[in-house]
């Protein structure tokens, strides 16, 4: 199932131009900053803003163009909203009932599926009131997946919780995804949330694309390094366990990497998120450690400036990347230029998993 979309709209100052395709049983992050357009893109995809100058196609079958326009209610969409919007009258298990009545397919996953999935059977016989902001928007998550969509769109999704929240929701967005069969679009100004979640990546700025690209490849592209929180993204394979400390062997490019995830099976895919404040650079291989994660590098950048005190190192190991955030003053204590042979040093508890889809 393939989403196409064609946009060109205008709004007084501000114009929407951008030409997409969404690929099928992906999550597909919208990034950028606020006001960059990608509330708007996601709502005429919708259908809940009808504009000219818009195509949209999904699955062979058109939703907007010149002359046909779908109305929301049939585009078999499920719409996760960043205010939660759940019906204050009605208590958790009645608000399912109003999305599960008004379906329009049998297919996907059932409603116990869902209310398992989320872990909130306990909640059901309570209002919204009652309910705190991640329980509010699990609820809500379980509403939009009782419409049993085809196509799964959310709108900052944990913008309006808080930052304990978000944590213990973002696996459950995880989880459901790895269990849907739908593609998923998820509108995002959170680095954390778009490493964490998202197989591609569209970054949007000023209403056109500047980048379209995959995860991996966007975490230490520049849209996505230049703030505090660069991080490497990496695909590893379980190698084995240890069972005597409860710890798992990674392969990363023929290098081993250890780190706790005892859930994966031999030779599982796993994608490993590095953040760059946690790697440090060193000429030699420590001896002595607590350290347990080294892995060889070539240093392939070294970007800076002369009115801050931090650089970010980029580092190749094999066919993939990882990212150092040092001092400029260490750059110069260890003589570091493009080509040298490093060992990037990885603090196991800045590791942070999940399943390769």
């Amino acid at each position: 199932m393939t989403l196409q979309l064609h946009c060109q709209v205008s709004r007084g100052d501000f114009n929407l131009d951008v030409e997409l395709t969404f690929p099928d049983r992906e999550v597909t992050a919208l990034f950028g900053a606020s006001g960059s357009g990608k509330t708007s893109i996601l709502r005429i995809i919708a259908g809940l803003d009808h504009e000219s100058g818009v195509s949209v196609f999904f699955n062979g079958e058109t939703w907007q163009d010149s002359q046909i326009f779908v109305p929301a209610h049939q585009r078999r969409v499920g719409y996760v909203f960043q205010h939660l919007n759940l019906f204050p009258n009605m208590t958790a298990d009645r608000n399912l009932t109003y999305a599960e009545q008004r379906s329009h397919s049998s297919t996907g996953l059932s409603r116990q599926e869902i209310i398992d999935v989320l872990e909130i059977s306990n909640l059901l016989h309570k209002y919204p009131e009652q309910l705190s902001g991640g329980e509010q928007q699990r609820v809500a998550i379980a509403r939009s997946l009782l419409s049993h969509p085809a196509l799964l769109l959310m709108d900052e999704p944990l913008g309006s919780i808080d930052q304990s929240a978000k944590a213990r929701i973002l696996p459950y967005l995880q989880r459901i995804h790895q269990m849907l069969d739908i593609p998923a679009i998820f509108v995002s100004h959170s680095l954390d949330e778009v490493l964490y979640l998202a197989d591609r990546v569209v970054e949007i700025s000023d209403g056109r694309v500047l980048q379209e690209v995959d995860v991996i490849n966007f975490a230490t592209s520049e849209g996505a390094t230049t703030g505090g929180d660069a991080a490497a993204i990496v695909s590893c394979r379980v190698r084995d366990h240890d069972d005597k400390y409860h710890l798992t062997h990674l392969e990363l490019e023929g290098q081993p990497l250890i780190v706790s995830a005892p859930e994966f099976d031999i030779d599982d895919q796993v994608r490993v998120k590095i953040p760059a404040r946690d790697v440090s650079i060193t000429r030699e291989r420590a001896v002595s450690s607590s350290i347990l994660n080294v892995i060889e590098c070539l240093v392939e950048s070294i970007t800076s400036t002369s009115n801050e005190p931090g650089a970010l190192v980029r580092l190749r190991a094999g066919n993939q990347v990882l990212m150092a955030r040092v001092t400029r003053k260490s750059i110069d204590d260890l003589s570091l230029k493009e080509g040298d042979h490093v060992f990037a040093q990885i603090k196991g508890v800045a590791l942070m998993i999940d399943h390769e889809r």
